[in-house]
Formats: structure tokens, C-alpha cells, sequence
């Protein structure tokens, strides 16, 4: 879900209320940057997301964090003992929040290998190399499924910090594509890693999206926290 692409939390010395977990942390007023890298079939500059805890909202009965993407959208995130789930966006033009036709699961309770989920997702990198619209992710979705691979990795970021322990999560999505006339239709992967350092959140993803050589285009996605 770059639902799931656009979620992340750091400690930040803030003193606001936690709506989060240990494992994803959702403080009033928290902020920090993302550097996002990507590479593949076709050059695209690399950039930057800002992403930042705002005040907390009631939403259908329930106090929720709220969670704004310098992409122009708020994610409305709901925690409880069953882990931490989406349940509704609103873009910077819109009044009121729209909720999702069922929750979207960030990460699922309890936090430990083997622990499974799914949602759907779209191609976010894929495109047609002579179509319109080029991008994949108006016509085609896909169910991931996720999984807690490990609960103790360490994550070491470009600068040389190192963040542990962290959650490991993987997802994968296949895509039934036509990609050129030698291949035919291909089984296209959908590849997200994601981890989650206690105390922390969300510091790096990645996103996997690799095709034959043919009528498409894709390419993989790196972001990470810069502390």
C-alpha cells in the first residue's frame, strides 16, 4: 500500500500524546524526511518526503493519529491490540476525510515471525512504454500478502547509524501482465520490504518492481530515514 509506502514515524523529543505502539510510534508534532532513491528502466531524480504526526482526530467514534504526506494526503491510522491499520485519507482539497471500504492493515499484532496479512496493493512503478495512461496503477491491483520474516534485524542507514531491534516485513503481490510477444503474458512480482524499528517506526523500504524487456517498464524503489 504506498499507503503503506507513505507511513513512517521517529522519536523526535516531542512530548505529545503516543496514539502509536512501540514498534510504530505516532506522536503529536513528530516529523522527519525521507530520501527516496529509484532506479530502473528509465531515469527518475531521486526525492525527498517530509512526513509529520498531526493533531489526533475522531473519526467514526474512534480517536485515530493522523498522519500528513508532504505528497498533499492524510492518513487516518487506528492502533489497537490487533496491531495498526489505515482507515481513512483526505487529500490537501478535501473537507472531510473519506474512509477505506475496509481497514488497511500497517502492521499486525502479534509482532512476531510468521505473522501474516493481506491488502491490496497497485503497481506503483510499472508503466507502459507507449500507452496512456503510462501508469499501471489506474488499471491493475493485486492482493499482497505480508509477512514478519524476523524480529531482530538492524537496520544501518547511509550516514553509519545504526537503528535495533527491528521488525522485517515483507510483501508479495503477483501481476498477470502481458509484457511483449516473445513472453506473452508474464507473472509480474510486486516486491515490498519494510522495517520497523522499536521506539522508532518505519525507517527504510524498499519496492520491487522488475519486468522483461518488452512493452513495459519498472524499476525499484529505496527510501530511507535521515535522521
Amino acid at each position: 500500500m504506498f499507503g503503506v509506502l507513505a507511513v513512517i514515524v521517529a522519536l523526535s523529543g516531542c512530548d505529545g500524546r503516543n496514539l502509536g505502539n512501540p514498534w510504530f510510534p505516532l506522536r503529536e508534532g513528530e516529523q522527519h524526511t525521507l530520501a527516496v532513491q529509484f532506479t530502473g528502466d528509465e531515469p527518475r531524480a531521486p526525492e525527498q518526503w517530509t512526513l509529520r504526526v498531526t493533531a489526533p482526530a475522531t473519526f467514526q467514534d474512534q480517536s485515530v493519529a493522523v498522519r500528513h504526506h508532504s505528497a498533499g494526503v492524510s492518513y487516518y491510522l487506528l492502533s489497537d491490540d490487533q496491531g495498526i491499520r489505515r482507515i481513512a485519507t483526505r487529500t490537501d482539497i478535501d473537507n472531510e476525510p473519506s474512509a477505506d471500504a475496509e481497514p488497511l492493515w500497517v502492521l499486525k499484532a502479534p509482532y512476531q515471525v510468521g505473522t501474516e496479512w493481506t491488502t491490496p496493493t497497485v503497481p506503483y512503478l510499472i508503466q507502459r512504454k507507449n500507452e496512456h495512461p503510462r501508469d499501471l496503477k489506474y488499471t491493475h491491483k493485486a492482493q499482497m500478502t505480508w509477512r514478519i520474516e524476523a524480529v531482530d534485524d538492524r537496520v544501518k542507514l547511509a550516514n553509519g547509524h545504526e537503528v535495533q531491534p527491528c521488525l522485517r516485513v515483507v510483501g508479495e503481490a503477483r501481476l498477470n501482465l502481458y509484457t511483449d510477444p516473445v513472453n506473452g503474458f508474464t507473472d509480474v512480482p510486486l516486491i515490498s520490504r519494510e522495517w520497523y524499528c522499536q521506539g522508532q517506526g518505519l525507517v527504510k523500504l524498499e519496492r520491487e518492481e522488475k519486468v522483461p524487456n518488452g512493452f513495459l517498464t519498472g524499476g525499484v524503489l529505496r527510501a530511507e530515514w535521515v535522521p
